[in-house]
């Protein structure tokens, strides 16, 4: 299972006991996007942080307490504050880029790097940089979720998988805030990062899907994970829902929001505004591309690559064939699924696609937002148990 950690108090004190326990990981977390920047986009190091610290008005503005456990993450893992922005805004700091692309002055970030002494993982044997020009892994999440009369007992169930560079695993873990006045919460997310999916002790849950969008990377935008913290700082259902509205995004995402009251929703986010994907009979299913009409003419077009399409029409498969039967076991069998292998919803590495093209399931986990418990995989689905863990 991945480590657990618990922090409380105020924001600052909080995130200074985060960074403290976490500094190994988040030294993990900083050599995987450190190395991304600077393929993808040819940003060394201290660029990256120089382009997080751009966000810094808007999370004053938006977010000030997130801002503050940020600098106390920082200041207890002895990273600097652009660190740590840095990796809760990759998402924007990635934007706008086609998977599979190399920057040509990537090489050169990561001498850079090196000079600077940036943490970095070892290369893999025979590795080379830049990668072949080769096809791109271009897999991504899948998430389904059911309430009502679609579950035996009436209860509210949000499931996902993480598909994401596999040496990412390693810097995953499950943090517990207990923060004055707002309700615990219990999210998976990475070393260094304020959230990712997870749930609260209101009720509340969330999960994330990557969408691509045309406008992506044009400005500084809300990070989407500090705004699936702030979803998860909501007494309500409302509260969190009103938080995707805060400020415009900086890149394109899907937010599946639920309740245990029975609220469901998937909010395709982009920097032109939010569509909402309502369920259907308590059903609800999203993967990498946009369903709404509005958000879909916006959108990128897919890659030759991308799986999604089929993901998506796959789980709906499930969920119907499920309805009024969808318990914990049988989501934990949805996200576990090979039908159309490889592009299927459970997904295995292939060792001969490039590592930093290279995708797979980090890890599923469902949701039970009436018992209040998490079941995680911490790896490849299928070969992983799911453990309960409870908020």
């Amino acid at each position: 299972m991945f480590p657990q950690l618990t922090i409380s108090g105020a924001a600052y004190e909080r995130g200074r006991a985060y960074g403290a326990a976490a500094a190994p990981l988040i030294r993990h977390s900083i050599a995987s996007y450190a190395r991304l920047f600077a393929a993808r986009r040819g940003m060394d190091w201290a660029v990256s942080q120089a382009e997080a610290l751009r966000f810094v008005p808007l999370l004053a503005d938006v977010a000030p307490d997130l801002l503050e456990e940020m600098r106390g993450i920082a200041d207890g893992a002895g990273y600097t504050l652009g660190e740590i922005i840095a990796l809760n805004a990759r998402t924007e700091l990635l934007a706008g880029i086609s998977p599979g692309s190399y920057h040509p002055d990537g090489p050169a970030a990561r001498a850079r790097n090196r000079l600077a002494g940036v943490p970095e993982h070892p290369p893999e044997p025979g590795e080379a940089e830049p990668p072949p020009v080769g096809v791109a892994d271009d897999g991504e999440c899948t998430t389904v979720a059911a309430t009502g009369a679609a579950t035996p007992e009436g209860s509210t169930l949000l499931a996902q998988t993480w598909d994401w560079q596999g040496d990412q695993r390693a810097a995953c873990l499950l943090l517990r805030v207990r923060a004055p006045g707002e309700p615990e919460i219990l999210t998976l997310t990475e070393a260094g990062m304020l959230a990712k999916c997870g749930l609260n002790g209101a009720g509340v849950a969330v999960a994330l899907n990557l969408l691509r969008s045309r406008n992506d990377g044009r400005a500084v935008g809300m990070p989407v994970h500090v705004l699936l913290r702030k979803m998860l700082q909501g007494h309500h259902y409302a509260t969190a829902r009103a938080c995707a509205d805060l400020a415009p995004a900086g890149a394109s995402s899907c937010i599946t929001l639920a309740s245990s009251r029975g609220d469901l929703v998937s909010l395709e986010i982009t920097p032109g505004g939010v569509a909402e994907v309502h369920a259907e009979a308590g059903l609800l299913a999203h993967a990498n591309h946009c369903v709404d009409p509005w958000a879909a003419a916006g959108e990128c077009p897919l890659e030759p690559t991308s799986t999604t399409r089929e993901r998506l029409g796959r789980a709906w498969e499930l969920l119907r064939h499920g309805a009024g039967w969808l318990d914990v076991a049988a989501f934990q069998t949805i996200l576990t699924d090979h039908e159309g292998a490889p592009r299927c919803i459970c997904r295995h590495p292939d060792p001969r696609v490039p590592r930093l093209d290279r995708a797979e399931s980090i890890c599923a986990l469902v949701m039970d937002l009436r018992a209040q418990v998490m079941h995680v995989a911490p790896g490849v689905p299928c070969m992983t148990p799911f453990a309960p863990v409870a908020l």
